[in-house]
């Protein structure tokens, strides 16, 4: 990889705009996150404030079946980008367990006629998965932003230092 100086300037300056617009894409999930978790949080203090504590509680979470079903797969896919491999994730709703058997909806452990607080808290605890697997997406983009100007320094670096001494310190390496 021969490139000038000016080229190894130019990839380090686009990929540190790129970061600086990841970072600040990660920082604006991070904050409807909380937004939707906290949104969550009072659905749920509102259904047992309606249904009275012991209504909605731990207690009524099934401990009898051993098996942990998930209503949610994550799926990863590995992606190569000059030559580092980064994850790719995402999830989907899942139709069946691994057994074959309907997944039930977690809000039938509380009953049928369930606080529509209960079932608003439910969504949003569902909507804050997806901004999970976002803000992972993007951490996995950063770290591979990252690792390309760690090495765009090493190239300037070594480049800098097989030129003329007078010129190096022109060239401000």
């Amino acid at each position: 990889m021969h490139e000038s100086i000016d080229d190894i300037c130019k990839a380090i300056d686009e990929n540190l705009l790129r970061n600086l617009e990841l970072m600040q894409e990660k920082i604006d999930v991070n904050v409807q996150m909380e937004k939707i978790l906290r949104d969550g949080y009072i659905e749920l203090a509102k259904a047992k404030y309606i249904r009275g504590k012991e209504s909605i509680s731990v207690l009524q979470v099934p401990i009898e079946d051993e098996r942990v079903i998930t209503l949610f797969e994550l799926e990863t896919k590995l992606t190569e980008e000059t030559g580092k491999i980064v994850p790719n994730f995402d999830i989907s709703l899942k139709k069946s367990d691994n057994y074959g058997d309907e997944i039930q909806d977690p809000i039938k452990w509380f009953g049928v006629l369930v606080p529509q607080s209960l079932r608003i808290a439910q969504k949003r605890f569902q909507e804050s998965l997806y901004l999970v697997v976002r803000a992972a997406n993007i951490q996995a983009e950063i770290t591979s932003v990252v690792d390309k100007l760690q090495s765009l320094y090493f190239l300037k670096h070594t480049s800098c230092s097989t030129n003329d001494p007078k010129n190096s310190v022109i060239l401000s390496c």
